[in-house]
């Protein structure tokens, strides 16, 4: 028995699933989004988690291919509004000839700034601060960020 369902662009309901291409793709597009929010979310929770504050509830994460902006809120910690900058080891850090003290682990984000108010309302001015920040730092372009709401 064929499921029914109703859709924006078809009011009556019907099998649209089998027979609607737009539906197909609209939903195709959700689960696909739905699926990237939830690794961007993953792998700020890892990060999170490497500078102890893996309970924090994630506002925020704005993901590039080596760098990671995560606004959090944590009742009870000295700043209940934070916002954490992260990047990745370069090649050259992460050379198996050096020394162990020296040698970064691949893969493991590195906290670079950070920045804490007790105002949600100071969170965007602390994101773009971090953007601002990456961009001067030469780590991230204006515009290869995507920011994700929580």
């Amino acid at each position: 028995m064929p499921h029914y369902q109703t859709c924006r662009r078809h009011p009556q309901a019907g099998p649209f699933l089998a027979e609607c291409y737009g539906c197909k793709r609209e939903l195709f597009d959700i689960q696909a989004r739905n699926e990237a929010e939830a690794a961007r979310r993953k792998t700020a929770r890892a990060a999170l988690t490497l500078i102890g504050t893996p309970a924090a509830e994630i506002l925020t994460a704005d993901v590039t291919d080596t760098t990671l902006i995560v606004a959090t809120r944590q009742p009870g910690a000295y700043f209940e509004y934070a916002v954490d900058v992260f990047r990745l080891p370069t090649a050259e850090e992460t050379d198996p000839e050096l020394a162990d003290d020296y040698r970064l682990n691949a893969g493991q984000w590195l906290l670079i700034w950070q920045a804490g108010n007790h105002d949600r309302s100071a969170v965007t001015d602390m994101v773009r601060d971090a953007h601002a920040f990456l961009t001067e730092s030469g780590l991230a372009a204006v515009d290869d960020t995507e920011l994700v709401a929580a």
